[in-house]
């Protein structure tokens, strides 16, 4: 209860900004691993990357997490109750804005790679003319830049509801939000191929130019 109310008040005391972006995990739930990266690790490299590029085309940004911390004690990141408080608390160190942007990285068996978008489609009454058309854009989006600037075909997954992974938890109570959100699972660490793109730089910059493409197409449909 604590928790809740310390978040409401926090988003509460900030000025609105466009974007809302949250490095997925930290430190007390790292994410998924591969090639020796680590996820928590990734999602914060690439919300900087991007953070720069929205600044660049002077949109206004708020990060939820600037270190590998959580913003919680969560100490069992395995628990419903505490990964639902720690994305409230998400929620709310993004405050208001435009949008929410949750960025992720994949982990399954070696087998699978790609690109997948989630939004929630019961977060409000309109999702379906905000909440999947800011997925689509950045899904798409992000797809061309691998494709186009470091030559990789990555998979096309679609754009899903957050319920199709049968996940109803978890970092998808990020969806959970006030404003237009949108989650991004941007390749699979579990997949050897994708993990060693990861290595590189570019690749990063490319999954960071694609997000951004996103965010302003969608910009551009709403004003």
């Amino acid at each position: 209860m604590l928790v809740g109310l310390l978040a409401a008040l926090l988003f509460l005391q900030q000025s609105q900004v466009d974007v809302a972006l949250d490095p997925g995990h930290s430190t007390a739930d790292v994410g998924a691993s591969g090639g020796g990266l680590h996820e928590y690790q990734l999602t914060l490299d690439l919300a900087e990357r991007v953070k720069a590029r929205l600044q660049a085309a002077h949109l206004t940004v708020r990060m939820t997490r600037e270190d590998d911390r959580p913003l919680t004690p969560l100490a069992n990141p395995g628990a419903t109750d505490d990964i639902a408080a720690e994305q409230a608390a998400r929620i709310a160190a993004g405050g208001p804005a435009r949008i929410f942007i949750s960025l992720h990285f994949n982990g399954g068996p070696t087998s699978l790679h790609g690109t997948e978008t989630y939004f929630n489609p019961a977060r409000a009454d309109d999702t379906g003319d905000t909440d999947q058309v800011l997925a689509t854009a950045l899904q798409h989006n992000v797809i061309d830049a691998l494709q186009s600037e470091v030559g990789y075909a990555s998979l096309d997954r679609g754009v899903k509801s957050d319920l199709t992974a049968g996940k109803p938890y978890g970092h998808f109570f990020s969806l959970q939000g006030p404003e237009p959100s949108a989650l991004v699972e941007n390749l699979f660490l579990s997949n050897p191929t994708e993990a060693a793109l990861l290595h590189d730089g570019a690749t990063l910059d490319a999954l960071a130019d694609g997000c951004t493409q996103g965010v302003l197409e969608y910009f551009a449909t709403r004003d």
